[in-house]
């Protein structure tokens, strides 16, 4: 017992270096897990849901009251703000830096026809390369500008409201010849934006959206555009929630489509004036929907009073409810 109790016991300055040795083992130990530790991030999420406003487009200094005057009401500044441009326009670099000025990124709805023509067919010339030389000066000063920019090219084209509408296969060689034209410029900092109506018409397996699908090398971002119409626009429409309106193509889209960044290309709701609170719980229940949509990373509102064009006011602010109900969840600061 003698041999045991000698080889147990250990003068008490043996104890001291004992103790500090464990305590220098100790502090090695958590240097080295804070080093390995991921670097602390400010901001959003990159995965977080971004949202951005329509703004109609006029050019020059008149664009940027009007947009000055359409955000006055936001409580933050959007991510995003998008307009219109028709073929044939050179790349509107006025207006986009008019965007920038606010902390957004242009979103440019590239639309497939002339304003003053349309129904003047421009798919086919396309394919034909007659515009080779204007997608080559496009994208040469988008890609001198080189900073991001979106662009849906010709969006809807399931639809049959435009002229490019309803050609699924001249709309894929359009897409292909332009987009192909990008790249030999090197205008990377050009997002594509493949973006159909939510659904198609007509419908039928020969107008599906996906006939209208270019190839996933091709496209950047996928997008959808759908609305809500309320009960009175038309007598086939009726108010539909935001998640029932997005909820089968948003689940196909991201089946067909994996990895692929998904944007609300364009959305909107009316008010109902049988209930004036119906508006506001609408874009409070589709900011929830959408926040528990990890692939749908953008929202764009159409900010738009279309009502002296026979439509409906799709603003944010057309009633004190639904601007209180978008600050407080798309605008949140």
């Amino acid at each position: 017992m003698m041999n045991e109790r000698r080889a147990l016991t250990m003068p008490r300055a043996g104890w001291r270096r004992l103790a500090w040795a464990g305590v220098c083992l100790l502090l090695v130990v958590l240097v080295a897990a804070v080093n390995m530790a991921p670097p602390a991030t400010s901001g959003a999420s990159p995965n977080a849901l971004r949202w951005g406003v329509y703004q109609i487009y006029w050019g020059g200094g008149r664009f940027a009251g009007a947009l000055d005057e359409s955000l006055q009401p936001l409580a933050s500044r959007p991510d995003y703000v998008m307009f219109y441009r028709d073929i044939g326009r050179g790349y509107p670099r006025s207006g986009i830096d008019v965007i920038r000025k606010v902390g957004a990124t242009p979103i440019i709805s590239f639309e497939l026809w002339n304003w003053h023509k349309p129904k003047v067919k421009h798919l086919p010339k396309i394919v034909a390369g007659d515009y080779d030389d204007y997608f080559r000066k496009w994208a040469s000063d988008a890609k001198t500008d080189g900073q991001p920019v979106f662009l849906r090219f010709g969006f809807e084209f399931n639809g049959d409201w435009f002229s490019w509408g309803g050609e699924p296969e001249l709309f894929v060689k359009a897409w292909r010849r332009a987009r192909g034209i990008f790249r030999e410029v090197g205008a990377d900092n050009v997002k594509w934006v493949w973006c159909p109506n939510i659904t198609s018409h007509p419908s039928g397996d020969g107008n599906s959206m996906h006939r209208y699908w270019p190839g996933v090398e091709l496209v950047d971002w996928v997008g959808v555009d759908g609305y809500n119409w309320g009960d009175g626009y038309r007598e086939w429409h009726r108010w539909t929630s935001f998640e029932k309106l997005y909820e089968g193509v948003l689940a196909d889209l991201t089946r067909r489509y994996p990895g692929k960044p998904i944007m609300v290309a364009e959305t909107g709701c009316p008010e109902d004036d049988d209930d004036p609170t119906r508006k506001a719980t609408w874009i409070r229940e589709a900011h929830a929907y959408l926040s528990r949509r990890s692939a749908v990373r953008a929202v764009v509102w159409f900010n738009y009073d279309k009502r002296r064009e026979g439509e409906l006011n799709f603003r944010v602010d057309s009633s004190v409810g639904a601007m209180a109900a978008f600050n407080k969840t798309f605008a949140a600061p």
